[in-house]
């Protein structure tokens, strides 16, 4: 019996880490475009402080989508996306933790205790393949074609490890935890709590039950929230993550986070850190809805009986 519910249990992970790449691929190739313009939004406001100079300078989402789409061609927005065949596995760990979590430790399936710390060790394990490829991706969003760019997520890669050591690939990975707690702390509780009242008000017999369109806007709305909350976080994250040696458009040299709060806010004041503000709740909105809605679909499928 016990070795039944072991292979049950081994077969359980193996279907959460399958379905966690799945949608963890669909929604960042979906919602890549998105990062981009985020991405240059954030990094902006630097060249103000004589860091990375004025190589553009966005009004909002929309017209960053267009000038980028009119100066430099649609593929832009897809610079460095080899980067997502890597990033799937963060996500199959992240769900995969998680789920895991909710299972062992008591009241996990309605605890916020356990939904927040679940979140944050989720997290943890995750960031140690999401960051590295954050650094990756981001290094080629935010630049323009020009003598010395990268050319590809490999040469990317190389480069900073070449110039900069293994180190490079976890600038802002204890950032990355110190955002996440904020945003765990809004988006699992709230998320959870959402599909327990969209089964309540649907009449589903359980959240196992709930409706597409109900699963869909339970993670939208508390991913948008906590998205907008963390801003400030992740402007300094993204502006650690860019700069180096390796990057011909980086001039900024931030020792560490709170050094490069204390630039901005020189440089930028308050509004600094809310550069990127809705273009962030642009892409992570969407991005948490279309993968943890498709996460559970899929689960819902391959264990029919549960």
């Amino acid at each position: 019996m016990a070795r039944g519910e072991g292979l049950n249990r081994e077969h359980l992970v193996v279907k959460e880490m399958l379905a966690g790449s799945i949608a963890g691929g669909l929604a960042d190739g979906l919602m890549y475009p998105m990062m981009t313009v985020k991405s240059r939004i954030q990094v902006q406001g630097s060249g103000s402080s004589g860091s990375t100079g004025t190589l553009y300078m966005y009004g909002g989402p929309l017209h960053a989508i267009r000038d980028i789409a009119t100066k430099e061609g649609w593929r832009t927005f897809y610079k460095g996306s080899a980067t997502i065949l890597v990033g799937v596995s963060s996500t199959a760990l992240y769900m995969t933790t998680y789920q895991t979590i909710k299972r062992h430790l008591p009241g996990g399936e309605d605890s916020p205790v356990v939904q927040f710390g679940g979140g944050m060790f989720a997290t943890s394990v995750s960031s140690i393949v999401a960051v590295p490829v954050e650094v990756i991706r981001q290094r080629q969003m935010v630049q323009s074609a020009c003598a010395g760019s990268y050319m590809g997520s490999i040469h990317t890669a190389k480069s900073i490890f070449q110039q900069e050591g293994l180190r490079a690939f976890y600038r802002g990975y204890l950032l990355n935890q110190m955002l996440c707690v904020p945003f765990n702390a809004v988006f699992m509780p709230l998320w959870e709590a959402s599909k327990r009242a969209c089964a309540q008000l649907s009449g589903a017999e359980s959240v196992e039950k709930l409706e597409i369109q109900y699963e869909l806007g339970s993670a939208f709305f508390p991913s948008a929230l906590a998205a907008a909350l963390t801003n400030p976080m992740d402007v300094i994250k993204t502006r650690l993550q860019v700069q180096g040696k390796s990057n011909v458009y980086s001039r900024t040299q931030y020792s560490g986070a709170w050094d490069a709060a204390k630039e901005i806010y020189k440089f930028e004041g308050i509004a600094g850190f809310s550069s990127g503000l809705t273009s962030r709740m642009m892409w992570v909105a969407p991005s948490v809805m279309i993968c943890f809605t498709t996460f559970d679909q899929i689960m819902k499928w391959v264990t029919p009986d549960s």
